[in-house]
Parts: structure tokens; C-alpha cells; sequence
């Protein structure tokens, strides 16, 4: 086991709020406030529990440290509190990937070189599993994978075990022959990594691959995987390639010229057909290089389809390493990322600064994939601070969406024009703020007991009636369950949206009883906790979403 060490850091809430852009209108764009400080850089950041965030950076010189001097670079931010505890690692998890088994343990792996105290982390294993008392903290093991891993990508399959793929086995910028790392792997470890010649085909833009596990049939086992222009579904479980998918169009949208990637929202109405989304990216890999101002949309539903473009937004530029999020609403909100450049360190020193990435994007767009062609972007208020290379964003239970990072320093820098960002901000989306009645969660399954250390157990296909407050006598009420992901990077590993049926919805005494329809198997959304049934009257979500543990019958 590892040692223990605790450095708890507070960070008041009511102390440092700061709500900015009072000029806008919130009913229709939002509102920013601030909340608090991440104690070490936001490079990685993942839901835990549902007041809980996990923040993981690479080993440098964190304003979070241990008692014995080290600086760290985990942390667990608590969103009741506004407090930070200092976790523990030995390896250095710079552009780590991770991703849940089907238990609910988080597993990290790949890694940098040996630095600020931190032992290499490129064949590290990490694993973490989340508490409410402060007990818990990392498992690491350094040397656990057969080969080096940096810029990865992991996933959860349906079967509960975890996929492994790509990334270089040293320190590049694009990829090369002589770093790369053409292979993949299964957790729990079975055997030696395989090569995939996929990843020899799509150098140098192959890193950090883009991998959703595609709806379909109980015993389909079909992933999308992309890398440069290249696309495909792969079958994991006979390992070949199933289809070979038109090229995206534009430029590769691949770190390091990193666009934003996402899986659309799962609808039961639809047979939960998949849409992919592939948008902005830059053009090259120099501080000038454009970026891409449209994206790509492909619906592999449709026998033959081809991708369609459609403009990302209306700005005079494009945008490259957007964060994406899954709202409750089946909207998605794109933040962070800059206007030009490319996804990497800046070079230089603080008076003769090379940024590798400019213009930073501060304003938000909220992508609605059902309205028509030209017409799904809509602007959202500005943020405050610059959110570049390094930047994450989660949406969390409340129905906010939960900003932190940007960090494009080789070292820690707090006087730079883009520093080295410990804020966080909060962006509470209009659907908050609209004036709609908002539902109160008041007990799930006969329960009260919800959104403790134990989930709430279902199965697949169950019918779950969830009981609200809600002073409404015409609502209207939805459902969508959804896995928040592993962020880093653009990347939001496993992040997944199912829209949920509403078998019945009966009033009762100052609310409603509502009997929602989970997923019918694990094609739809893979098995395991950390996946959350969002309840919305009119497109606002509860108070909470609920945790929800999905097993396999």
C-alpha cells in the first residue's frame, strides 16, 4: 500500500466568487463565477464521486506539497467544501489516459520521464479507488505495462474490462517511427500488447486516438477508432477491422494539431443510432498555422454515409483543443482552446515569450446536433481567465459545467501572459438560469439514500421510479443518463450520453413520481458506477443527478 499523506488546502467558496460578464444575458448565454483553486495543475481531471473531483497534473513544482517538501501533483477537489486533498503518486503521469473497469476503479496509465521527484511514468499502472471519509488514495505500479505509453487513449468496454491503445514510447511532439507506439492492450491484463498496423498507417497525427465504443446489438463488439484523416470500426473481440470509413475532412484534428472528437447523444427514439462529430483542429504545427473552422459530421447509422461539413460557429477563426461536454439537455458545450497555433509547450522566456498556440477562446458554444444545417451553434458568455494547452472541463451533478487548467509552460509560471491556471470557474448554462421550475430530487427506488459511497444498484433494462419535488402543474419531464468521462487534452475518454424513456409520469403531493426506462443492455452504456440519471422539466435538470451502479444481468 502506499503511504499515506495528507495536505489539505482550503479554498472558500463564498470568499473569492466572481461572477463576470454582467452585460449579458444569462437566461441565453450563462454565467461564469469562480470557486476555488485546483492546488496543482488541471491537466487530468475526472468525476470521482459526485461531490468530488480527481486532478492529476504532470510532477512539477505544484503549490500543493507534502509534508516532507515534495511538491505534488494530485489532488482530490471537494465541490461542497472548496477544499483540496493532497494525494499521492511515484510516477510521473505527463499525458497519462485512463479510464473506469466495470467495478468502478479508476485505472491511469502511460506517462512521462523521471523529473521534480517522480519516477518515469511511461509503463506506469495507476489505480484509484474513490471514498467520502479521505482514506482512499492511489495504487501505483511503475513498471506494470510491457511497453512504454505517452498520449494513449483508454476506454471502457462493455464486457467491464478496459481498452488500451497507441501513444509513443518517449518524449515527441507529432509522432514518428522511431516513437511510436502501434499497439494495443486489454485490462485486466490477459497478454501481451498486439500491433495494430492502423496506427503505422495514420502517423505523424495519431496520437491520443479518438475511441467510442459504438451502439448496436448485445453481441456486437465495435469500436470507432480515429487517427489523422483515417477512420474505422474495429471489433474488439475478433481484433479486425470491421469497415473502413471515408477520410474526415480538413486537416487531421489530432494532437498535436488537436481538434474536438465527440460521440453524439444516444436516443432510444432513433435505436440509439451513432453520429460522430469532428471538429476544428488546427492546420500545421507552427504558432501560425490556421485553424479549422468547420466540422465534420458522419451518421454510421446510414449504410455508405459520408461525412457532411457544417461551419463551427461564427468566428473569424476556428478553434483548436476545445473541451467538449455532454449537457443533460442532448446539448454539447464546447469551451476552452485557442484560435491559432498548435497543441504544445511555449518556447522562450517571460520577456521573448513563442507562444505555440494564440487568441485564446474564452467564449463557450453550445452545439445543438437536432437543429437544422447552419443553425446549431449558439454563443455563450465569455469566460474570465485563458484556458489553452493543458485546459479541462467536466459537466458535474448540479447541472454546471466545472473549468480548470491551461498550463502551456515547460515550467510552472504564474507571471506569463497565459500562466500556469490553478483558478476554477464555474459556467452555469441558461437552462439554469430561465426561469423554467426546477425539479428537486427526492428519492430514487423507494430511497432517500441516493448519491452515498454505495451507488444506486440497477440493471439493465429495469424501470427505476424516481419521486420530485416540482411545482409545475405542466411538466414535462425527460431523462438522460450519462458517463462524465476521463478528460485530458480534448480527449474525454468514455464520455457517453443515453437519452432514457419515460414509461409514466404520475403526479403526487408537490411533485411527480417518474418511472424511467434504463438502457436495455451494455451496448448502449457500458456497465459499472460513476454514470448519472439526469432528470430535466423543460430542458433544466434536478437539483442532483443520481449515481447509478449499472450491472450485467
Amino acid at each position: 500500500m502506499l503511504d499515506v499523506l495528507y495536505n489539505v488546502v482550503a479554498q472558500t467558496n463564498s470568499s473569492i466568487t466572481n461572477v463576470i460578464n454582467a452585460n449579458v444575458n444569462p437566461s441565453t448565454m450563462g454565467k461564469w463565477r469562480e470557486i476555488g483553486n485546483t492546488t496543482v495543475a488541471a491537466m487530468h481531471i475526472v468525476l470521482v464521486r459526485p461531490t468530488k473531483i480527481l486532478i492529476i497534473d504532470r510532477a512539477e513544482k505544484n503549490p500543493a506539497m507534502y509534508p516532507d517538501g515534495r511538491y505534488a501533483y494530485t489532488s482530490e477537489y471537494d465541490l461542497t467544501t472548496g477544499r483540496s486533498r493532497t494525494l499521492n503518486l511515484k510516477t510521473n503521469t505527463f499525458c497519462s489516459a485512463g479510464s473506469f473497469f466495470g467495478n468502478g476503479t479508476l485505472i491511469d496509465s502511460g506517462g512521462a520521464e523521471n523529473i521534480s521527484g517522480a519516477q518515469a511514468g511511461f509503463q506506469s499502472v495507476r489505480l484509484f479507488n474513490s471514498c467520502d471519509d479521505g482514506s482512499c488514495d492511489w495504487l501505483d505500479f511503475p513498471a506494470y505495462l510491457e511497453t512504454a505509453r505517452w498520449y494513449n487513449t483508454m476506454v471502457t468496454l462493455p464486457d467491464g474490462r478496459v481498452f488500451n491503445i497507441g501513444g509513443s514510447i518517449k518524449a515527441t511532439g507529432a509522432n514518428d517511427n522511431l516513437a511510436n507506439n502501434p499497439t494495443y492492450e486489454f485490462f485486466p491484463k490477459e497478454s501481451n500488447s498486439t500491433k495494430f498496423q492502423f496506427l503505422v498507417d495514420t502517423l505523424p497525427y495519431n496520437l491520443y486516438p479518438a475511441v467510442f465504443v459504438l451502439p448496436g446489438p448485445p453481441d456486437q463488439n465495435w469500436l470507432y477508432i480515429s487517427a489523422n484523416k483515417k477512420a474505422i470500426i474495429w471489433d474488439y473481440v475478433t481484433q479486425e477491422i470491421v469497415r473502413h470509413l471515408p477520410d474526415i475532412p480538413g486537416g487531421p484534428r489530432m494532437y498535436p494539431i488537436t481538434g474536438t472528437i465527440f460521440l453524439l447523444p444516444l436516443h432510444y427514439e432513433n435505436n440509439y443510432a451513432a453520429e460522430i462529430v469532428a471538429c476544428g483542429g488546427s492546420t500545421g504545427v507552427t504558432p501560425e498555422s490556421k485553424t479549422e473552422k468547420d466540422c465534420a459530421r458522419l451518421n454510421l447509422a446510414r449504410p455508405n454515409s459520408n461525412w457532411t461539413l457544417e461551419p463551427f460557429g461564427d468566428f473569424d477563426t476556428g478553434r483548436l483543443m476545445g473541451d467538449y461536454i455532454h449537457m443533460p439537455d442532448g446539448k454539447i458545450l464546447i469551451v476552452n482552446g485557442a484560435g491559432m497555433g498548435f497543441a504544445g509547450w511555449d518556447t522562450g522566456n517571460i520577456t521573448n515569450i513563442q507562444h505555440s498556440a494564440r487568441l485564446p477562446q474564452k467564449i463557450p458554444l453550445l452545439y445543438d446536433p437536432k437543429a437544422p444545417l447552419g443553425h446549431r451553434f449558439t454563443r455563450m458568455a465569455e469566460a474570465k481567465y485563458v484556458r489553452v494547452y493543458h485546459s479541462t472541463a467536466t459537466l458535474i451533478p448540479d447541472g454546471t459545467v466545472f473549468v480548470a487548467g491551461s498550463n502551456p509552460n515547460a515550467l510552472v509560471c504564474d507571471t506569463c501572459e497565459y500562466p500556469t491556471e490553478y483558478r476554477i470557474e464555474i459556467f452555469t448554462p441558461p437552462y439554469l438560469l430561465n426561469g423554467t421550475p426546477r425539479p428537486i430530487i427526492r428519492s430514487i427506488a423507494g430511497t432517500t439514500a441516493f448519491n452515498s459511497i454505495i451507488p444506486i444498484q440497477t440493471t439493465y433494462g429495469e424501470i427505476v421510479t424516481i419521486s420530485i419535488n416540482l411545482d409545475d402543474p405542466i411538466a414535462n419531464i425527460t431523462a438522460a443518463l450519462i458517463h462524465h468521462g476521463f478528460v485530458t487534452h480534448s480527449q474525454h475518454m468514455s464520455a457517453r450520453y443515453v437519452s432514457l424513456r419515460i414509461k409514466k409520469q404520475v403526479p403526487i403531493p408537490s411533485g411527480y413520481a417518474v418511472d424511467v426506462i434504463l438502457p436495455p443492455h451494455h451496448n448502449i452504456m457500458p456497465p459499472g458506477r460513476h454514470t448519472y440519471i439526469y432528470i430535466l422539466n423543460k430542458g433544466t435538470p434536478a437539483n442532483t443527478a443520481i449515481e447509478i451502479n449499472l450491472e450485467r444481468s
